[in-house]
This record gives C-alpha cells, sequence and structure tokens, in this order.
C-alpha cells in the first residue's frame, strides 16, 4: 500500500530530500488489526535474532500442500499486523508458503533504521529461515512492493532464488523517492540524493541475483507510473534479463487486488519452481 514517505522542502529552494530517515520513517503508528492467516494456512511466529544486525519480527504462513516460499518485502509504510488482505490475495496466486517481516521500528524489529544495516539484513535472514526449516524444498522467491522492491532485490543479489517479483517500484533509490513527490509539484522541485544511498546497487542486485524476474505495474499507479516500470523492464532485457512485464488496472499497491495479476504471479511460480525436493 502507498507509504507515508517523509519529505522535506527547502524554504525558497524548493528540494527535496531523500536519506536514509525517508525511507525508513519511525513515528508511525501501528495498525489497529493484528495478522490472520489466509484460508487453509496456519501461522507462525518468531522473533528471530540475526548476529551483528538486530532482532527481526518474522511470521511464516504455512500451506502444508506447498513445499515453496515465498518472502514478501512489503512498502516502507507497511506493518505485518495489517497485512492480512495482502496476505490472503498473495496466498491465492502463489499458493506457496508465505513469510513476510517487519522494518525498523516495527512490530519489535530492532535493526538500525540505515541502509548499512538493511543491506546486511537479507542474506542474514536467509540463513536464519534455513537453520529454522522456513524454507522449503521445491523454490523460493521474493516479493517486494514498491519500497518493498530494493528490499527484496538486496534479499536475492546472492543468488539461491528462482525468482523475483517486483510491483509498483522503479530501478533504482532516487526514483522510488521521487515517485512519492506529490504530483502536482513534482516539476519544480529538485532532488537531493544522500550519497550514502548510492551505495544501494537496486537494479544491479536483481541482475545480480541470476533469477528470472516479473514486473507488475498497475495502470493508475501515481506513485510509480506505468511508463517508469516499462522503462525498468526494457533496461533489464538490454542486460540479458529473464523479464516479464504485467500491467493491470488500479493504484499504487492494488495489483494483486485484480485477477490477472494474480494469474501472472501463479504462472512465473509454476514456470520457475523448483520440483519438490531439488
Amino acid at each position: 500500500m502507498p507509504t507515508l514517505f517523509a519529505l522535506s522542502f527547502a524554504l525558497g529552494g524548493c528540494t527535496v530530500a531523500i536519506n536514509q530517515d525517508s525511507f525508513f520513517p519511525q513515528t508511525m503508528p501501528a495498525p489497529a488489526a493484528a495478522l490472520t492467516a489466509p484460508p487453509g494456512y496456519t501461522m507462525e511466529e518468531a522473533m528471530i535474532v540475526l548476529p551483528s544486525v538486530g532482532t527481526v519480527h518474522v511470521v511464516r504462513l504455512d500451506n502444508p500442500a506447498s513445499e515453496a516460499t515465498l518472502i514478501y518485502s512489503g512498502g516502507n509504510g507497511s506493518f505485518v499486523a495489517g497485512q492480512s488482505q495482502m496476505a490472503a490475495a498473495l496466498a491465492d496466486a502463489a499458493k506457496t508458503d508465505i513469510i513476510l517481516y517487519d522494518y525498523p521500528g516495527r512490530g519489535g524489529t530492532t535493526v538500525p533504521p540505515t541502509i548499512d544495516a538493511s543491506l546486511a539484513t537479507g542474506p542474514a535472514l536467509l540463513e536464519a529461515l534455513r537453520a529454522r526449516g522456513w524454507i522449503g524444498r521445491a523454490g523460493l522467491f521474493a516479493y517486494g512492493l514498491s519500497f518493498g522492491g530494493s528490499q527484496a532485490a538486496a534479499m536475492v543479489r546472492n543468488g539461491g532464488f528462482d525468482g523475483l517479483i517486483i510491483e509498483g517500484s522503479a530501478a533504482d533509490i532516487p526514483r522510488i523517492g521521487r515517485g512519492f513527490v506529490p504530483a502536482l509539484v513534482r516539476p519544480f522541485v529538485r532532488l537531493r540524493v544522500d550519497p550514502v544511498l548510492a551505495r544501494f546497487e537496486y537494479a544491479e542486485y536483481a541482475i545480480a541475483s541470476g533469477a528470472p524476474i516479473l514486473l507488475v505495474s498497475s495502470a493508475d499507479d501515481r506513485i510509480v507510473a506505468a511508463p517508469i516500470m516499462r522503462d525498468f523492464a526494457a533496461d533489464l532485457r538490454a542486460k540479458k534479463v529473464d523479464v516479464t512485464f504485467v500491467s493491470v488496472p488500479g493504484g499504487h499497491g492494488s495489483a494483486l487486488d485484480d485477477p490477472a495479476a494474480r494469474a501472472a504471479v501463479t504462472r512465473f511460480l509454476a514456470t520457475h519452481a523448483r520440483p519438490a525436493g531439488g
């Protein structure tokens, strides 16, 4: 869903500053709702300690009929507790086990809200999930929505994934940030990006994974417009990446509400999942 993005406008210069604090807002209220498991799924919750990184709140939604796993990274305004509707739609599409986790400052996660900690989280979390037996033997996929696209790309960068799905996200951190500038003023502002964010090589991580990629765009997305995602797909194809692009009606974060998007996810996983025990 759309994030509550922290923007700072410099008086007289109309400059939007994008920094680490922008991507990990720490003052957002937690939702009143609690996560519920989709029909046919069971839920297991844990606070997982990642050495030298911090503690991460993680929830596993287990489909007893599946040995494949999909790890979901939400937008930067998301809480696991508020993801029941998304989890139900994703379960309908994927039929896999689903793993959700909270970003810094949410659900008890204590990882520092920095780019370096974010980059360290993915590999460390994967190691911990494997040690718990929460990653199955019939395919491993990552799904990232909006800002979560960057987190999913960072998670898959060392390989070992059978596919990467990105919904409503641009090819790099500055373009993600610019998408959250109100559309009416976007042509009139300058974007100032903290140099530390340059270390987060979002598109390069996706390419380095060697995994096929599904890009899902919503035609009426006002945060990350469809042409931006089409350009992202074209850039990936030019670099010989196996990429599929799908566009469906709706706004930012709503793609899985559309049957065509869910069908695209189903096809993508069926095409690329390893056989059970593989």
